[in-house]
């Protein structure tokens, strides 16, 4: 059974729960607005709770991990963020945070495995 490695961080941003955060300032997170050229790099995925402003949370860094698909998701799939943090397919030459270990559609908590990467074409 894989464990989850989870880290305490200061939140740049409120940030919703299951949704893919971004590294900000050091030592801090926001939540991820895509993964294309000029977006920060992804950091991992927010827990149940979310995260408040100004506050320490979680962020979950490896492992196993349940976050809100923002689109159509097949088992298998290299995840990515979209403009508000939620996962959708990576498309080639993109960076993804994790691959999904269920199928879903837009609105599904799914469960996904962090795995970072980069789509190759």
């Amino acid at each position: 059974m894989s464990r989850q490695y989870i880290e305490s961080r200061r939140a740049a941003a409120d940030v919703e729960p299951y949704r893919i955060a971004a590294y900000d300032a050091e030592g801090e997170f926001a939540r991820a607005s895509g993964a294309g050229p000029g977006s920060p790099a992804l950091m991992g995925i927010t827990n149940s709770l979310g995260a408040v402003a100004g506050t320490v949370c979680d962020v979950i860094r490896s492992g196993p991990a349940e976050l809100e698909y923002g689109g159509a998701v097949n088992y298998g799939d290299a995840l990515t963020a979209d403009a508000e943090g939620r996962a959708v397919v990576a498309s080639p030459t993109e960076p993804f945070i994790a691959r999904a270990d269920e199928a879903g559609t837009a609105g599904v908590i799914g469960r996904v495995f962090i795995e970072r990467g980069v789509v190759l074409p």
